[in-house]
């Protein structure tokens, strides 16, 4: 299995849709940023979409706490949020990870 897997981030997802609508889906296609995740840092999302403490990240991954703020850290940073509900947020309204 990969070690990268990609993620689409929409943002301005109204302009985007109108974009699709107006015939030019591959220009509003090209507007979308492509991040990509490593497999931990996916496994992190899920488990915050899923409501786990710190501590709980760690002891299901088999990591230390540090490593999870530090896993945690790098997310917000790539995906311009500051907040685990913000992030959290964002996973569930991207379809990134199902409701």
């Amino acid at each position: 299995m990969c070690g990268f897997v990609l993620c689409c981030v929409i943002s301005g997802m109204e302009t985007q849709t109108n974009d699709v609508r107006n015939g030019s889906a591959a220009a509003a296609l090209e507007q979308i940023p492509r991040i990509y995740l490593t497999n931990r840092e996916i496994q992190v999302v899920q488990l915050l979409v899923r409501g786990q403490s710190n501590a709980a990240i760690a002891v299901e991954l088999g990591i230390q706490i540090q490593t999870v703020k530090n896993l945690l850290s790098g997310l917000y940073a790539k995906l311009g949020v500051s907040t685990r509900l913000q992030l959290v947020l964002l996973a569930l309204r991207t379809g990134f990870i199902p409701s």
